[in-house]
């Protein structure tokens, strides 16, 4: 498993808060709840968005040059997960990264290679297309993904502006039909509560430019946990006492 997947399954699981007089978990409580994956183009970009407060980094540079730059982003990047774009990756491609020791690669499925997927060690991140992430994308092109073992799936940008509730929609319409993590594109200007709201349309993870790596994760520190669901909430159980029957039948128990 990639550490980048991890990190994801740490942000989205659901922190209980502490019953009775239990001592509240300070560390877990200021956990981060969305992701910042910083988009970097070298090493240099590299640790200044490691030092800005992201969690993870994505080399965003192609071909060759991308490969060749790769060890030492990962030697910049300060331990965190990082891993490279490689829209029409190769089985070639694949290796290469692993021997660098990168942690997952992110690809287009139109182009990459089927084979460049099965090798071990190495996380997944499929890069959406536009026209699947469209409101009139056919739901079985999406549900295609479902199989693949992918860590997230990176989607286009979100529109601009305030969100909308059609387009959160629309958001949790890629995630519930592919069952796939998402990554949302930010810009500089996204503030927590845009951040909540592609969170909760099942996006637990912000792609941001390396300059904005900071003002992301000032933002994503605030995103507050998610809300329960009204209807998720149990109904509260009151244990009942039976009365003693000294002359009832015997259940048959030994005690």
């Amino acid at each position: 498993m990639s550490r980048l997947r991890e990190r994801l399954r740490d942000a989205s699981r659901r922190r209980p808060a502490p019953l009775g007089f239990a001592p509240r978990d300070r560390a877990g409580a200021s956990a981060r709840r969305v992701l910042v994956v910083a988009a970097v183009a070298d090493a240099d970009e590299a640790a200044r968005a490691a030092a800005a407060g992201a969690d993870a980094l994505l080399l965003r540079a192609a071909g060759e040059d991308a490969l060749a730059g790769l060890a030492a982003a990962i030697g910049a990047a300060s331990g965190l997960p990082l891993g490279a774009l490689a829209p029409a990756a190769t089985v070639a491609d694949a290796d290469a990264l692993i021997e660098a020791g990168a942690d997952f690669l992110a690809f287009d499925p139109d182009r990459a290679e089927a084979a460049a997927l099965l090798r071990p060690g190495l996380g997944h991140v499929a890069v959406l297309p536009g026209a699947l992430a469209a409101p009139d994308a056919a739901a079985d092109a999406l549900r295609l993904l479902q199989p693949l073992d992918l860590d997230a799936i990176l989607i286009p940008p979100p529109p601009e502006g305030e969100p909308t509730v059609r387009a959160q929609l629309l958001v949790r319409r890629v995630a519930d039909l592919t069952g796939k993590p998402l990554i949302a594109p930010a810009g500089a200007s996204a503030d927590a509560r845009r951040l909540e709201v592609w969170r909760d349309a099942g996006a637990p993870a912000a792609l941001a430019a390396a300059a904005d790596a900071g003002a992301v994760a000032a933002a994503a520190d605030a995103v507050p946990p998610p809300r329960e669901r009204r209807d998720a909430r149990p109904d509260a159980l009151v244990p009942s006492v039976a009365p003693d029957d000294p002359g009832g039948e015997d259940d048959g128990l030994p005690f």
